[in-house]
């Protein structure tokens, strides 16, 4: 594992919190203590929600959901072949409940990983390798062994989709892709054979190739059970190979969909393809409810025949962001920091840089530009392209679609290349870097020189003001707070924690920065040792939640004496207003930008991490642990503990631009 080369540093940095380790096994009380006070964060079962995600607003028709009478050929390629297997074990039960019979086909290519789940699948017991099933309720039809197979491939998933139509013909058509996902990146690995992952423009291939052989123009619908997929970019590839795409702008929880919903394809003739993606989106969120998974979870239904009216659309509002107007320029940066975002990351390089599109657009109307007609297009657009979609509270913004929008120009991945041009959606992007790239040095964000922030304590905590230069302040579109301790051994700085910051600009043509800090830290505990996390907090006004996301890192035991790097993981947790944790899930982010619910090992270990700036101002992220914290997911508890009086804080307001410059303006105060 990655370790601190500053570690007796961070000793007295420990110290100088007031930490000390549990020093022995929880007792009953602390493991099954599923509350929270406004002092403490305790993981544990998920409070009742006040909303259900799956509600009718927005629901079609029934008259728009029935269609010809017609048998279904239902495809599941179901890569499992990683961390995900017991989920993908589950999934193939749920298919047995409804079954195949005269009227649908449930056909299934199952990958398995070697190490992950031991479960078998009724005859075809606890098997390794691929194998294709025809699943009938509660049995086996028939099963086709493969040996291994490399999922990852798009031969293999043109072979699959051959042969489920050649072999089990029908009126209609669906194929659903199941794995990790991470947006424009697409779906995988493929753990045993080289962690071989399927970007877009392999599956549109291997789709385009498939029907092509079989002499299909496309399908009927085509699903991603993985997280972030339903993205414009992926609308925009598939868009001529199927009617219907289901997916989820956001992350997935563990369990994804409930194929048992498939049942209604074996009780009905007359379901079309928008009447199965309702079906699919509503019983994934009835089952995400009773999972108390249903606080963050989004899934919705495009109609691919009208993504051309919307790449028009698109393609409209970035022909006028080209004439670079700085206030136009502005407002869109200011409601890209405002909109809902997915698969976000408290350290930029594993920020997935998802944005809903429609609250984008929403945002963008607010701020009264004179593209406001350009907006209302996209947004119309938007609203015929997605036939339905349900989301939680706590993405209850989320309107079906999300656009790939990193802050600058620098976080763009090269890899986004590999897609060509996106239709409108790359002309934004190219608009928009360029204005940021000219924007005058005596226009961009930057704090009153040799100014030191203005502190003041009270009974609830710190608040912090900072002064904007005259001249600056119609560029800064973002403001936020980072707080750490100073080590007074070597003068590095350990971050604990980020916020956003309030800016309000001043008729002087300067601006305000003001935030508050509560003074405390966030800590996990084993029940055994206890160490610091970072913390990076929102807070939704409207709704009165609390969104945390908390980097960790994970070593699973066949890797703690080996020099594998720890896997990357994100612990998202939503709070009420009360601070009741609504949901907690832990993420995985592999190497590639995939996203999956995070399967640890409880023997495995758990190292929190934060993030470390050495005296030359280099940063690092790095754990402060030697020993980590045990992977029992259900027993690890968060507390938010109040740093001790006369600790030295590090205090850094941030404010940034929309050329994706930043200036800051730092302090040091000793807490009272």
């Amino acid at each position: 594992m990655r370790s601190s080369p500053a570690f007796q540093s961070i000793v007295a940095l420990i110290t100088s919190l007031g930490l000390v380790a549990c020093g022995g096994p929880a007792d009953d009380a602390q493991l099954s203590d599923r509350s929270v006070d406004e002092s403490a964060v305790d993981q544990g079962q998920e409070a009742e929600l006040e909303e259900n995600p799956s509600d009718d607003a927005g629901r079609p028709a029934d008259s728009e959901l029935v269609a010809e009478d017609g048998s279904w050929t239902v495809l599941v390629y179901l890569m499992g072949d990683n961390d995900l297997e017991s989920f993908a074990v589950g999934d193939v039960f749920e298919m047995a409940a409804a079954g195949s019979n005269e009227n649908v086909n449930i056909v299934t290519l199952v990958d398995r990983h070697p190490g992950y789940s031991d479960e078998e699948i009724g005859p075809l017991g606890n098997f390794d390798g691929t194998t294709l099933v025809h699943v009938g309720r509660e049995e086996i039809i028939t099963a086709v062994d493969s040996g291994e197979l490399n999922l990852g491939d798009p031969e293999t998933l043109k072979s699959f989709l051959v042969t489920g139509v050649t072999e089990f013909p029908a009126d209609r058509y669906a194929l659903i892709l199941w794995d990790h996902g991470g947006g424009w990146t697409g779906i995988g690995p493929d753990d045993t054979d080289g962690e071989d992952i399927l970007p877009l423009p392999e599956i549109r291939s291997a789709v385009a190739d498939g029907l092509a052989e079989v002499g299909l123009d496309s399908i009927d619908l085509l699903g991603f059970d993985a997280c972030l997929m339903a993205t414009f970019e992926a609308a925009t590839q598939v868009q001529d190979l199927a009617d219907v795409m289901v997916a989820s702008e956001e992350l997935e929880p563990g369990h994804g969909w409930d194929f048992a919903s498939l049942q209604i394809l074996r009780d009905r003739r007359d379901v079309g393809a928008a009447g199965l993606a309702v079906e699919l989106i509503d019983t994934y969120a009835a089952q995400a409810a009773e999972a108390g998974t249903g606080i963050d979870i989004t899934l919705s239904a495009l109609d691919l025949t009208a993504i051309a009216e919307l790449e028009e659309a698109v393609d409209e509002l970035a022909e006028v962001l080209a004439e670079g107007d700085p206030s136009v320029i502005a407002a869109f940066a200011a409601a890209r920091q405002a909109a809902l975002e997915f698969g976000a990351n408290p350290d930029p390089s594993l920020a997935a840089n998802l944005l809903d599109l429609g609250s984008l657009m929403e945002e963008f109307l607010m701020m009264d530009t004179s593209v406001r007609p350009e907006i209302e297009a996209v947004l119309t657009a938007l609203q015929t392209a997605v036939i339905y979609e349900i989301s939680g509270p706590a993405t209850r913004r989320a309107t079906g679609v999300s656009v790939y929008f990193p802050p600058s120009a620098d976080y763009v991945e090269d890899e986004y290349a590999d897609l060509g041009d996106v239709p409108g959606w790359s002309g934004i992007l190219e608009a928009f870097y360029f204005a940021g790239d000219n924007l005058d040095e005596a226009s961009k964000a930057s704090f009153v020189e040799d100014d030191a922030p203005d502190f003041s304590f009270d009974d609830e905590g710190l608040t912090v003001y900072g002064t904007v230069d005259v001249g600056s302040s119609d560029s800064v579109v973002a403001a936020e707070i980072v707080y750490g301790v100073v080590d007074d051994s070597d003068g590095s700085v350990i971050f604990i924690g980020e916020e956003p910051a309030s800016f309000e600009a001043l008729d002087d043509g300067s601006g305000e920065v003001a935030a508050f800090y509560d003074l405390t830290a966030l800590t996990l505990s084993d029940g055994i040792d206890t160490d610091f996390a970072y913390l990076d907090m929102e807070i939704d006004f409207e709704s009165g939640l609390w969104f945390l996301d908390v980097p960790l890192w994970y070593v699973p035991p066949e890797e703690a004496d080996t020099d594998d790097p720890p896997h990357d993981v994100i612990l998202g947790l939503t709070l009420n207003p009360d601070g009741d944790v609504l949901s907690e899930v832990y993420y995985e982010i592999n190497a590639e930008g995939m996203i999956g619910e995070l399967t640890a090992a409880p023997d495995g270990l758990i190292y929190p991490v934060v993030l470390n700036q050495y005296a030359d101002g280099s940063r690092e992220w790095l754990t402060l642990s030697e020993v980590g914290l045990y992977a029992d997911l259900p027993f690890l508890q968060y507390d938010l503990v109040p740093l001790e009086s006369g600790t030295e804080l590090f205090v850094e307001l941030v404010v940034y631009d929309y050329s994706g410059d930043s200036s800051s303006q730092t302090g040091i105060v000793t807490l009272p």
